[in-house]
């Protein structure tokens, strides 16, 4: 990695990022390796103050249609709400401000955009939505690696102090 300039570090975060099977696509898109048998679960913020109790739902985006609600909250407990609709979890925290969303057993034909969304005249998007992407999607270098975002993250960090260390003693 010895003259590894800076402006090259974009490019290799990016790519440990997509080797560790998490990729931001967008500020409103993140893509998720599927791997099949598996669950799925998504942590989606919302402001307290304005959503604590209003009713929460899990949907499928899809590209020619209107989005398909999989699970939605019924009830406004102060503390948790919680419904499930088959492999569909979606639990409510409204002390938190958050809402858990899990899939259970993912399957090849679960590929796709997901979001959270507050359930209003017109649902509003919480987060950022999620694409379960193929993990055959995944370049050659990664087939069959999938790296925990803690372990990727540690290696930059480490890569980064390398390389402050090696621009110190140069100059």
């Amino acid at each position: 990695m010895e003259g590894l300039g800076l402006r090259k570090w974009p490019w290799l975060l990016l790519l440990l990022l997509r080797v560790s099977g998490f990729q931001a696509t967008g500020e409103n898109e993140e893509e998720i390796c599927l791997q099949e048998g598996k669950n799925l679960t998504v942590t989606c913020p919302y402001n307290i103050m304005k959503y604590a109790s209003s009713r929460k739902a899990w949907q499928r985006v899809r590209s020619q249609s209107a989005p398909e609600t999989l699970v939605r909250t019924e009830t406004r407990n102060q503390y948790l709400n919680r419904a499930q609709v088959g492999r569909y979890l979606l639990e409510d925290y409204p002390t938190e401000a958050v809402i858990r969303v899990t899939v259970t057993e993912l399957q090849r034909q679960d590929l796709g955009l997901y979001q959270c969304v507050v359930l209003l005249m017109d649902p509003f998007i919480l987060h950022h939505r999620i694409r379960l992407i193929d993990c055959k999607d995944l370049p050659l270098l990664a087939v069959g690696l999938i790296l925990n975002k803690g372990l990727v993250f540690s290696v930059l960090f480490a890569l980064l102090c390398k390389h402050r260390a090696t621009d110190k003693a140069a100059s």
